[in-house]
């Protein structure tokens, strides 16, 4: 199987991971590309809303694009809390769903899924071939270990804020809107805090398409992966004062290039294309 093959029904699944702001008009690659793996016009989308503050309207906005893609049937789970999270309700809308999408805003509000039955039940049928899509703050959440917030120039451990994720895909450590925000600090002070991760920077527009333990880049921008496997990290006495970091991998990955997440080693795809 390669990474554009659809998966079969006892297949693995799929993340498409995205950095935020993707093209919802004329050319809406990435999410064209996620309504294609989830069935075309025989999807079955559930969309996330948990992380906006604002559900109906993004939920509208999601499903007119999704209904203009081919794909009438999206469904919104809003989850305002731990009860809906293991409630029934959501639990028999992912048992039907052949795509879930989790919209951006603001991922703590991801925090009440942690170790939920929503969890469960998303761990147990992406093993199974459904199809799990997350951007921004959804994009984040996917990981074992999300980012939820941290700025300035410093690697530093006061830099970054992080907390448990969904543990979807547990060997990466998700940024996005990487290169608009100027977030290459955050995602090393992230990674030197726990370098078995390998950290992965996605910008707008852009995203990776994670089957097994590889994954291939789309869209627009830059994915940029930092591997501090075996790196010399030295932790200073303050959270604010620099940490010490050096032989660190780093790799810039456009359209086209993949990547082996199991041997921690980039390549060039047989073509490079955007979506």
């Amino acid at each position: 199987m390669t990474v554009n093959d659809p998966p079969g029904p006892e297949s693995p699944g799929r993340l498409l991971i995205i950095g935020g702001a993707e093209e919802r008009g004329y050319g809406a690659g990435l999410l064209e590309r996620f309504v294609e793996l989830c069935g075309g016009d025989e999807a079955r989308i559930v969309l996330v809303t948990t992380a906006t503050g604002m559900p109906a309207e993004v939920h509208a906005d999601y499903e007119q694009v999704f209904r203009k893609l081919g794909a009438d049937r999206t469904s919104e789970l809003r989850l305002r809390g731990r009860a809906d999270a293991d409630g029934d309700d959501a639990a028999g809308m992912l048992a039907a769903a052949t795509g879930v999408f989790f919209s951006g805003g603001d991922q703590a509000r991801l925090r009440t899924l942690i170790g939920s039955r929503t969890n469960d039940i998303l761990r147990e049928r992406l093993a199974r071939g459904l199809v799990v899509a997350g951007t921004s703050a959804g994009a984040t959440a996917l990981g074992r270990t999300m980012i939820l917030g941290g700025n300035g120039p410093e690697v530093a451990a006061a830099a970054v804020r992080t907390g448990p994720g969904l543990g979807l895909v547990p060997k990466l450590l998700i940024d996005m809107h990487f290169a608009e925000r100027g977030r290459l600090p955050r995602l090393l002070s992230a990674v030197a805090l726990d370098p078995d991760h390998l950290a992965v920077g996605i910008d707008e527009n852009t995203a990776i398409l994670v089957e097994g333990t590889r994954f291939e880049v789309l869209g627009t921008g830059v994915a940029t992966v930092a591997d501090a496997k075996n790196s010399t990290v030295v932790h200073p006495a303050g959270d604010c004062d620099p940490i010490t970091l050096y032989d660190v991998r780093l790799h810039l990955l456009p359209a086209g290039c993949r990547f082996d997440i199991e041997n921690r080693e980039p390549s060039i795809g047989p073509a490079h294309h955007r979506y």
